[in-house]
């Protein structure tokens, strides 16, 4: 068997496990047209990660559609585990979260993604789109372009491909908006997410830097006109919890 298949197989896994965690049970046919992966490959790749217990059947009145297996939970439990350099993560969290009354969120870079690995909830609203194991563009939500406008590497490589995912009317998906952004952001040393991802919902990040390099970006998150009009005190609290954590 050649190298290219074996590759081509762990690339279409991946899109079916990444597609079921975004949006729940689905059908073959569902997931077929979402990846554009063929709907008779789809078919033997689902039997296949059944059997290896990474996807299960829906419940009987889901028809033929599957979700991601129970035995997620205890990997995702296992992989927050393994996250030693955050272990003091949750107390800065939580902390933040009761001082300014948000969600707060520990957001790593994850390819072209930023992925959530720890929060804390605040006391505000439950619409927000990011949560542990989450994870979004980088073009959209404080945490992203938090990673656009800190690691210039990363940004000069999703600059090349320019295609962005649009959410709201609000999100910025043309790279010279988004190169304007990553400027803007770096000089004020924070980013404000206003309404990119959900109409309504904003965000505030500070990057996490050791040694010069981008690691992380702590972020809140809430109701977006609470946070543009404190964003200037929000990103002092931010930030001073930021040391703490990278301390």
């Amino acid at each position: 068997m050649s190298a290219v298949k074996p590759n081509k197989v762990l690339a279409n896994a991946t899109a079916v496990i990444d597609l079921l965690s975004r949006e729940g049970a689905l059908s073959p046919a569902e997931i077929a047209t979402a990846t554009g992966i063929a709907r008779s490959s789809v078919y033997r790749l689902v039997d296949a990660l059944v059997s290896i217990r990474l996807v299960e059947p829906a419940a009987a009145a889901a028809g033929s559609r599957v979700r991601l297996h129970r035995r997620w939970l205890r990997l995702a439990d296992a992989a927050a585990l393994g996250l030693t350099e955050w272990s003091g993560a949750q107390g800065v969290l939580e902390e933040v979260a009761h001082d300014t009354g948000l969600t707060a969120y520990l957001t790593v870079p994850d390819g072209d993604m930023a992925t959530c690995v720890a929060w804390a909830r605040g006391s505000g609203i439950d619409l927000l789109e990011l949560r542990p194991g989450r994870s979004l563009p980088l073009n959209a939500g404080a945490a992203g372009r938090c990673f656009l406008a800190f690691n210039g590497p990363l940004a000069d490589r999703m600059f090349e491909h320019g295609d962005w995912p649009v959410f709201t009317d609000r999100t910025l998906a043309d790279t010279a908006s988004l190169r304007i952004d990553a400027e803007t952001n770096r000089a004020r040393g924070y980013v404000l997410s206003d309404e990119d991802v959900t109409v309504g919902v904003g965000a505030l990040g500070v990057p996490l830097m050791r040694d010069g390099q981008l690691v992380g970006c702590l972020s809140v998150g809430g109701l977006a006109e609470a946070i543009r009009g404190e964003q200037e005190s929000l990103a002092r609290r931010v930030t001073r919890a930021a040391d703490r954590l990278l301390g």
